[in-house]
């Protein structure tokens, strides 16, 4: 039996138990976070478990139990953390651990990282879970909303929709999916960052794109999504 220092669902005086986030888990007795994905929380900041979180919980363990990583993390963050992807070799292959449970269903891709080659294999790996509707893709709380009617949504959440109109105010850039700007659903980056993105555009070249929108929900005029990393943006 593998007992690797994996401590997933334990109870904790001093901390919540690793992988309560959605991202951080122990292995080895170092804590690393899973990179470019967010699994449900068991305790996110509104207090209540999120739907599926115990089932991500449970195939991010099997994985765990069932293979081994593979090198040593390269990079951490502000808090010393190990961060990047998790190379897990099991049942004879390598892969990571991040797109283990991706191919469950388990988790959904949430782009932060700079390595665009191992985000684009995390969306391959989302792409195959929604499509058979594994996991959490088959919960209503997890399904892609509309933008065109700005429906609700708290957390981090996915949107599709078309484009109806771009525009550059102050320091920001917003997409707009609706016709009313003070209560549809919006997109907005920093000026700068949106200059700094790999994908040169014209803002006005977005009009009349259907695309998927992801990230944390904010109410700002109607829901609003913070793109924070270029890849949180894509085609439908």
């Amino acid at each position: 039996m593998n007992r690797r220092a994996f401590l997933i669902g334990a109870v904790a005086l001093s901390a919540p138990p690793p992988f309560a986030d959605g991202q951080s888990v122990i292995i080895d007795g170092e804590e690393r976070v899973l990179t470019d994905v967010i699994a449900p929380s068991s305790q996110p900041l509104s207090g209540r478990a999120e739907p599926f979180a115990d089932f991500a919980a449970a195939a991010l363990s099997a994985a765990i139990e069932a293979g081994a990583p593979q090198g040593k993390p390269r990079a951490r963050d502000r808090w010393a953390r190990a961060t990047g992807p998790v190379l897990w070799t099991m049942h004879g292959r390598t892969t990571t651990l991040q797109e283990i449970l991706l191919a469950q269903g388990a988790a959904r891709v949430a782009p932060q990282s700079a390595d665009f080659t191992f985000i684009e294999r995390c969306f391959r790996a989302e792409k195959a879970a929604r499509k058979a509707r594994l996991g959490l893709w088959g919960h209503p709380a997890y399904r892609v909303r509309d933008a065109a009617s700005a429906e609700n949504g708290w957390g981090y959440q996915i949107y599709a929709g078309v484009v109806r109109a771009s525009a550059e105010r102050g320091r920001r850039v917003f997409l707009n999916f609706g016709d009313d700007f003070r209560a549809d659903f919006t997109a907005s980056v920093a000026r700068g960052d949106f200059r700094r993105w790999r994908a040169k555009k014209d803002l006005a070249s977005f009009v009349g794109e259907t695309v998927e929108i992801r990230g944390y929900v904010e109410w700002i005029n109607g829901p609003s999504i913070d793109l924070r990393h270029e890849m949180q943006l894509r085609a439908a």
